[in-house]
């Protein structure tokens, strides 16, 4: 599988593109995300050397920006990405002409499978957990609980806000319903052992646990 199509800014994307800063924070995370683990998994989804009409690495970008809740859902995603160059460029779209209609995204799910979905798309949320951490970059706490630890296992902080931690007290209150099945990942990201518990129906992440540097550490087994 391989897009034959050269990409090539049009002069507005371009423009875009020399205005936003290396201190954006959704820039910092996309350009810190290890990628390349996407097309491998999808590559027998697609009929070898046909051109794609989306680069599957540049829908998945677009798909982060609701988790991290720049869109509300694919229908705003795609007026998003048309109208605001900063989220079309970061995606990685050449021309607002040309960026996915809101159905774009639910046939791009479809066509790689639910469970392949989110199989690559919890692996590059895993990511942006541990980068978001390193940059000091704030992820609200009703998107995801993010709890950091130190080296002898002490919880060292989390993204509540504030001495006290309301996830903590959330998961009390909700401790007896029994309709919320939750489900267990492990990855180890850019030197980092995480740890994401993950609602099963959403299939969402709900925490996310990131313990210390892994000595001695290869980035590949992390994936």
């Amino acid at each position: 599988m391989r897009n034959k199509k050269k990409q090539q800014l049009s002069f507005t994307t371009y423009e875009a593109s020399i205005k936003i800063k290396k201190s954006d924070p959704l820039n910092i995370i996309f350009t810190s995300i290890d990628w390349s683990f996407i097309l491998p998994l999808i590559k027998d989804k697609y009929v070898t050397n046909k051109e794609l009409t989306y680069n599957p690495v540049a829908l998945f970008r677009a798909q982060l920006l609701i988790w991290l809740g720049e869109a509300k859902s694919n229908r705003s995603l795609a007026e998003s990405l048309r109208f605001n160059s900063r989220y079309c460029v970061l995606c990685g779209f050449d021309n607002f002409l040309k960026t996915p209609v809101h159905s774009t995204f639910s046939h791009f799910r479809k066509k790689i499978g639910k469970d392949l979905y989110y199989k690559i798309f919890h692996r590059l949320i895993a990511q942006v957990a541990v980068i978001a951490t390193l940059n000091q970059i704030s992820i609200n706490s009703k998107i995801v609980h993010i709890v950091t630890y130190t080296d002898t296992g002490k919880k060292k902080s989390c993204n509540c806000g504030g001495n006290r931690c309301k996830y903590s007290r959330k998961r009390k209150q909700s401790s007896n319903d029994t309709e919320v099945k939750l489900s267990t990942k492990h990855f180890v990201v850019f030197g980092h052992k995480i740890k994401m518990i993950i609602n099963n129906n959403s299939q969402l992440p709900v925490e996310i646990l990131i313990k210390p540097k892994v000595e001695n550490f290869d980035l590949k087994q992390g994936f």
